[in-house]
């Protein structure tokens, strides 16, 4: 005849190695709380790092940008200064009116092209002539 284990001591064993799991997975998550905190230590050290060099680059960019700025300002105002004093240009040296309709078209071209409707016709060209004479 077997022998039979007591029930209690089967359900004690099955107890114990339920807790053994569950104490081995709650300690295996603590480590990775662990590693994944000094992992993101590392990352913020550096983030710091990497913050400053653009600090660097953004605040010797805006030391130039005002240099460039009052350049700028000084171009605009010398040429200003220029045709302040410059005298109006005469009547007679206008462009010939078939140099300003190619300019004005090429204007209606590129804004047609910008706005993404289809290029206007060129103006004053001859229309095409009449092959079987029809009215």
């Amino acid at each position: 005849m077997a022998l039979m284990p007591n029930p209690m001591m089967l359900y004690a064993f099955a107890g114990a190695l339920i807790i053994g799991a569950a104490s081995g997975y709650k300690v295996r998550d603590w480590q990775c709380d662990a590693a994944f905190a000094k992992a993101l230590e590392k990352a913020e050290k550096l983030r710091v790092k990497k913050q400053e060099v653009v600090d660097n680059v953004s605040q010797t960019y805006e030391v130039e940008r005002d240099q460039a700025n009052v350049v700028a300002t000084e171009r605009t105002n010398t040429i200003r200064e220029i045709y302040k004093t410059a005298p109006a240009v005469p009547v007679d040296c206008a462009a010939p009116d078939a140099l300003r309709g190619v300019l004005e078209s090429s204007v209606r071209d590129a804004n047609a092209a910008t706005s993404g409707e289809p290029s206007v016709k060129v103006p004053n060209t001859p229309s095409p002539t009449n092959l079987f004479n029809r009215p």
